[in-house]
């Protein structure tokens, strides 16, 4: 054993020096590159769009490592870097799209990685209106292969006016009896106006649909009412028990005499109770203010009609006539003349 190992030292002893000089040399080598390597990380660098690189270096800011690999991030871009245990890395870059959109006769473009519509058009600047809409939908993802289309929406109200008729009305009285085909033109009609309220949709300029929204009467139109002869009719508008051959079907009293005609243009009369078509003037000795009449000249062919007693006169108080009927204008007064009536009273 002692012989092997002196053998050894003698072998050893006789290499060269520059042969320990090389050992040493390698040794140390390995150390260094050995410390160099722990100090190292792999780092993989890659985009959407199908480019990577790998990396050993210490660098750890990902602009820097952009750099080294060459495949640099655009401003829209978005930059993902992710540092794993062993010295390991990974850098990813995920590419933005171009997104169309139109809007106003213009094309913008939008750099996007994902978001919506709505994001697609807060990128271009571009604000929507109350009633304005997209296609596709606001809240849609956009992507590159589908075109964002901003349709523009406004309502425009029109008024248009349209005319309302007027109708005829026939007012019936035995006044003309002495000449059935007189009328008289009481109130001459005209015509209403109707303001219609279109509200039109328009779509990008052009009309879309449109619908009527209201509709106001402007002016009412006003009938025209004529006065003719038809046999019975009532001068008076006011009612009461129904009439049998010619009489109230109930009465307490009548009177038969001379009927005369007078009109004014306004008053109470001597009873304070007003005037009218429907009131007349009586002897209130004979027959009391207030009392309710029904007059109609003997042969029928002339009715005044129900009455009321607000009035008097010289020629009634003194017995010329038995009752003065009142009219609202002086030629239906002296239509009336002078005629035998009977007086039925009533109430």
């Amino acid at each position: 054993m002692t012989n092997f190992t002196e053998q050894m030292r003698r072998r050893y002893a006789d290499l060269p020096a520059r042969i320990f000089a090389v050992l040493l040399t390698l040794c140390s080598l390995s150390l260094t590159v050995f410390a160099l390597f722990s100090t190292l990380s792999v780092v993989y660098v890659s985009d959407s769009a199908g480019s990577s690189r790998m990396l050993i270096t210490r660098v750890e800011d990902p602009d820097e490592l952009m750099d080294l690999s060459g495949i640099v991030a655009n401003e829209e871009d978005v930059v993902y870097y992710t540092a794993f245990s062993g010295n390991l890395a990974s850098l990813s870059i995920q590419r933005a799209e171009p997104v169309t959109v139109y809007a106003d006769g213009e094309t913008h473009v939008a750099r996007m990685v994902g978001g919506t519509v709505a994001d697609a058009l807060e990128s271009s600047g571009i604000t929507l209106g109350e009633h304005d809409y997209t296609e596709p939908s606001l809240h849609s993802e956009a992507d590159a292969q589908t075109p964002i289309t901003v349709h523009r929406v406004e309502y425009r109200d029109t008024v248009t006016q349209e005319a309302i008729p007027f109708e005829t009305e026939y007012v019936y009285t035995s006044l003309y009896y002495r000449n059935k085909r007189r009328t008289t033109t009481v109130q001459q009609g005209y015509e209403g106006i109707l303001e219609i309220t279109n509200r039109e949709r328009v779509v990008d300029g052009e009309v879309e649909s449109s619908q009527v929204i209201a509709s106001n009467v402007a002016k009412k139109p006003r009938n025209t009412i004529i006065k003719a002869y038809k046999a019975g009719a009532p001068v008076s508008p006011r009612t009461g028990p129904e009439i049998v051959n010619g009489a109230p079907a109930s009465y307490s009293a009548v009177y038969t005499g001379y009927a005369t005609g007078y009109s004014s243009r306004g008053g109470r009369g001597a009873s304070g109770l007003g005037l009218g078509y429907g009131t007349v003037a009586v002897n209130p000795n004979l027959i009391p203010y207030g009392t309710k009449l029904y007059i109609a000249s003997t042969d029928g062919r002339f009715v005044y009609g129900y009455a009321v007693a607000t009035d008097t006169g010289g020629a009634l108080l003194n017995g010329s006539c038995l009752v003065d009927l009142y009219y609202e204008s002086y030629s239906e007064a002296l239509m009336n003349g002078v005629q035998q009536v009977r007086v039925y009273v009533v109430g």
